[in-house]
C-alpha cells in the first residue's frame, strides 16, 4: 500500500488517473503497477490484516462453511482442450492393501482454479505482470502463484447471483453460449441483493455454467463431449469499457466465477484477462462451484461472506487449484 500511496498521495488512483500518469511512456495506458517494482501479488496487497480482521468480524457470524471446489475430476472433458484430471490409487506396499497413495496427473486449470499472473500477458506488448518477460518464465519464479499462496486470499467475498436474477426476470439463457454479462445488469443484481462493494472485496459472479453442466449430465451426458471443445462458447463478463473502469476503480482484490473463462468467450472485441492479470495484478478464479453458496446466501438473505483460499505453493506456477471456502 505504501508504494501506491507514494505515487498517488490522494488515494488509490482511478483508471482515468492511471491513463493520465502513463502518457508519454512505452506502457499501455491502463498499466497499474502501483505496488512497487518488486511486487508479485498485485491487488492481493489490498488484503491487509486490517481488512481481514474487519471481514472476519462482520461476515463470519454463524460459522456455516461452504466449499467452492468442484470435484477434481470435473468437468470430465475440460474446455480449451485441457487435460482432465487422472486419478490413480497406488498401493504403497506389495504385501498389503492397507496402505495407499493417490497419484494425480492434471492440468491445474482443468477445474476449480485460479489464473495466476503467468497465465496471460499483455498480448501487444508481450510482457506479464510488473514487466515480467516471456524469457523470464523458465529462468526464475517471479510472479509465480507461490507469491499469492504465501500471502493467501482471505477477506470479504461478495456473490452476485446473475444466473438466478435472469431466471427471475424470465430471461433465461444458455451458459454454453457467448452470452454477455453487462455492467448495468451486475449493478441491478447488486441492488436487488442489497450488496455494496468495498476495496479489497473478492467479487464472485454466478453465470450458471456448473448448474447447466449438471443438468446436461443428467439429461444428455453424451453432449458433455461436445462441451469440452478447444474453441468453446461460454457466457461471461462482457469486455466493455464500462466493465473495465468499474473493475479497476472498485479495487477488487480478485474476481472469480463458475465459468471456465470468467469473461464471455470468445471475446467479441477486447480481452479482459490481459488487463486483470498483466496490467492490474488481479487473480481470476474460474469454475468455482457456487451452487451451495448461492442457496445458502438466498436462505440467509446475505450475499457477502468471509472468504478463504490457499493456492498451491508452486514456485513459478502459472495457476492453482482453488482451495476456496466461504464462511457466513
Amino acid at each position: 500500500m505504501e508504494n501506491a500511496l507514494k505515487k498517488f498521495p490522494g488515494g488509490l488512483p482511478t483508471l482515468e488517473q492511471i491513463r493520465e500518469s502513463n502518457k508519454g511512456s512505452d506502457l499501455p495506458l491502463e498499466t497499474a503497477w502501483i505496488w512497487g517494482p518488486d511486487d508479485e501479488i498485485g491487488r492481493i496487497n489490498l488484503l491487509t490484516p486490517e481488512r481481514v480482521r474487519e471481514a472476519k468480524t462482520k461476515e463470519l457470524l454463524d460459522g456455516d462453511v461452504v466449499s467452492l471446489n468442484w470435484p477434481l475430476n470435473l468437468p470430465k472433458k475440460p474446455s480449451f482442450g485441457r487435460q482432465a484430471a487422472k486419478l490413480t490409487l497406488k498401493q504403497t506396499t506389495p504385501d498389503t492393501e492397507m496402505s495407499q497413495d493417490d497419484l494425480i496427473d492434471m492440468n491445474t486449470q482443468s477445474g476449480s482454479q485460479w489464473d495466476g499472473f503467468r497465465h496471460v500477458g499483455h498480448l501487444k506488448n508481450k510482457f506479464f505482470y510488473n514487466g515480467l518477460q516471456p524469457s523470464d518464465l523458465r529462468t526464475d519464479t517471479r510472479c509465480g502463484i507461490q507469491a499469492i499462496s504465501n500471502h493467501g486470499i482471505v477477506g470479504r467475498g461478495v456473490l452476485l447471483d446473475y444466473y438466478s436474477w435472469k431466471k427471475q426476470r424470465g430471461e433465461e439463457y444458455d451458459p454454453f453460449t457467448s452470452h454477455e454479462i453487462h455492467l448495468d445488469e451486475l449493478l441491478q443484481v447488486a441492488r436487488q441483493q442489497r450488496v455494496t462493494f468495498e476495496p479489497g472485496d473478492i467479487l464472485i459472479i454466478r453465470s450458471g455454467y456448473i448448474s447447466k453442466y449438471h443438468e446436461i449430465e443428467r439429461r444428455n451426458p453424451a453432449k458433455l463431449e461436445e462441451l469440452g471443445s478447444a474453441s468453446p462458447r461460454l457466457a461471461g463478463v462482457a469486455p466493455t469499457e464500462e466493465i473495465k473502469t468499474w473493475l479497476h476503480d472498485s479495487y477488487f482484490s480478485a474476481v472469480a466465477g463458475d465459468a471456465p473463462a470468467w469473461e464471455t468467450w470468445p471475446p467479441a472485441k477486447d480481452f479482459l484477462h490481459q488487463y486483470l492479470l498483466a496490467l492490474w495484478g488481479m487473480p481470476i478464479g474460474e469454475m468455482f462451484d457456487l451452487e451451495a453458496l448461492a442457496e445458502q446466501c438466498k436462505r440467509k438473505k446475505r450475499w457477502s461472506f468471509f472468504f478463504m483460499s490457499t493456492p498451491l505453493n508452486i514456485p513459478g506456477g502459472v495457476s492453482s487449484l482453488a482451495n476456496a471456502l466461504a464462511v457466513q
